[in-house]
């Protein structure tokens, strides 16, 4: 087991469309690692430079994590879910969504760190509740998130297989 090393500070900063390719070879970079653990959740396949550009044109806030100038995690913000929230989306929430590490960085705290700023960020504009989602099978993140204290909200079973977990934290 790899020891969680958090002495090395991550630098956030928000990305632009020219960052467009370093988002998707971390969206695919850890899609690939999710497949080989069996998990359906991102098909490295489906992902395409126009779903970032979709993203970006939509008003979402891709932020970049760097370390030692080398970037290492994503994730965007955005202030309104009603495709997975449903009647529960609200003004009074952030939610954050695609958040990828590199491969290369795990066991280092990144992906904490990241999850801690985007927080913070959220927090910083007026809002109460920071909410995120992911894959029920997904396990390992699933208890990831209730570790760093979300709580469980709602399972989706969609009629498409997917079964989502929802998650808050105030």
């Amino acid at each position: 087991m790899k020891e969680v090393q958090e002495n090395n500070n991550i630098d956030v900063y928000r990305a632009t469309e020219a960052d467009s390719r370093i988002i998707l070879d971390l969206w695919k970079g850890s899609a690939r690692w999710i497949q080989t653990k069996g998990i359906n959740q991102w098909n490295p396949d489906h992902l395409s430079m126009n779903q970032v550009y979709e993203c970006f044109n939509n008003g979402f806030e891709f932020y970049l994590a760097r370390l030692n100038e080398e970037v290492v995690g994503t994730l965007y913000i955005c202030w309104s879910d009603p495709v997975l929230w449903e009647e529960l989306d609200n003004h009074e929430s952030g939610y954050i969504h695609r958040f990828a590490v590199s491969r290369n960085h795990t066991g280092h705290g990144i992906g904490k760190q990241l999850i801690h700023w985007a927080e913070r960020y959220i927090r910083g504009k007026g809002k109460n509740h920071i909410r995120l989602d992911c894959m029920a099978e997904n396990t390992r993140l699933n208890q990831y998130y209730l570790d760093l204290g979300y709580k469980h909200v709602r399972f989706l079973n969609w009629s498409n297989g997917w079964k989502i977990n929802l998650y808050e934290k105030s």
